[in-house]
């Protein structure tokens, strides 16, 4: 049955009133974790009264206005006096840092869903993620590193932790890029395999020198190791804050900006040349982007990583295959995740700890990972 135009035009509006009606409500969901998360106190099980939402709230719009005023040349002292005076400093401290901790965990979460829906793209592999490159070897390297050599000043180090974390990571995905190149063909292209094995040979020789490291490193070292990978240290000083934010900008803007085009990189690579589209460099600007957004985020919320697997294959089993969609929708899905999981890790001890938000994300995304492993399997429909 042949269509006319103003049917099919009518059923494409229809399809894009649909998709934006769901953009919307997830975008409403994720404002209302947002807030949520920002009402509850950093570290609340040391307070009786862990859910401020009035204080913590409106310390946080005031907050935001002393920003906008100060970015528009007015004046904002007083405003930040009579707010200190009216909450006690206390209650303002906390509340800016409750905002800033929400909004890293946001940003961090979204980047590493997007990050998988990029690599998940770009080898046509469900499965994938930017480990595959060795992002979290090169990572774990630096923080062992670091340890070893300032102990428990590595703490207070965190910038030179920054530069041995990127700078460890930038070697590792060279590396597995260069051996994944020589093992192509004589057109020098490469496949999904070869890239899988390159990075195997990297990651398990920096895995390698990482466990030697540990195996001598002092108990309190290697303590203190632990909870730096597991997200237990969270900077939030003015510096730090920054260089997340820019960090993980340099990764999410251009995956944004590009994403009508990045759906050719889940194309055949036939039908690609046929339609003379060159999709080489846009795998490399995705892999590389997803590879900063990885680092930034496992450096700054500890080795979550199993967000990238897991939440871009189950909204694409919703949402479908059109990265556009699948990027948003899992955008938004990590970084309500990753909000959940810190403000989670922050009401509650275990053993008189806190739990780590790496620990707590990765046990809430394995039993769907069993679950999608048993599905491709037939197990359960």
């Amino acid at each position: 049955m042949d269509l006319s135009k103003s049917e099919l035009r009518r059923g494409w509006e229809q399809e894009r009133r649909r998709n934006r009606r769901g953009l919307w409500l997830a975008g409403g969901i994720t404002l209302a974790v947002f807030l949520l998360c920002c009402s509850v106190r950093y570290n609340a099980y040391a307070f009786p009264d862990k859910f401020v939402p009035a204080q913590y709230l409106k310390s946080d719009l005031l907050a935001l206005r002393l920003v906008l005023a100060r970015l528009t040349g007015g004046s904002v002292e007083p405003t930040k006096e009579a707010l200190i005076r009216q909450l006690g400093e206390v209650t303002y401290l906390g509340a800016v840092a409750r905002l800033r901790i929400t909004l890293m965990a946001l940003v961090a979460g979204a980047g590493l869903a997007m990050s998988g829906v990029v690599f998940q793209t770009a080898y046509q592999n469900p499965m994938a993620s930017p480990n595959i490159l060795g992002a979290s070897a090169g990572v774990r390297l630096g923080n062992v590193l670091v340890i070893l050599l300032y102990s428990a000043a590595a703490v207070e180090h965190i910038y030179l932790r920054y530069a041995y974390c990127y700078g460890f990571t930038a070697v590792c995905v060279l590396g597995v890029l260069l051996l994944g190149k020589l093992a192509g063909d004589r057109k020098k292209t490469y496949s999904t395999l070869e890239m899988v094995m390159a990075g195997s040979i990297v990651s398990q020789g920096l895995n390698v020198v990482t466990m030697y490291i540990m195996y001598n490193l002092a108990d309190e070292d290697m303590l203190l190791y632990q909870e730096v990978s597991m997200g237990m240290y969270l900077q939030t000083d003015a510096v730090s804050t920054g260089i997340f934010f820019a960090v993980m900008a340099l990764g999410i803007l251009p995956v944004l900006l590009l994403r009508y085009r990045m759906n050719a990189m889940g194309m055949d690579r036939l039908e690609t040349a046929a339609l003379g589209v060159r999709i080489g460099p846009l795998r490399l600007v995705g892999q590389v982007c997803g590879v900063l957004m990885v680092t930034c985020a496992m450096i700054h919320c500890g080795e979550a990583g199993m967000l990238s697997l897991v939440v871009p294959h189950v909204v694409r089993r919703y949402v479908g295959a059109d990265f556009r969609r699948v990027c948003g929708y899992s955008a938004m899905a990590g970084g309500c995740l990753m909000m959940v999981c810190r403000m989670v890790s922050s009401l509650f001890l275990v053993l008189s700890e806190p739990v780590p938000v790496a620990f707590l994300t990765n046990l809430v995304l394995m039993p769907a990972f069993m679950v999608i492993l048993a599905k491709q399997r037939g197990r359960i429909g």
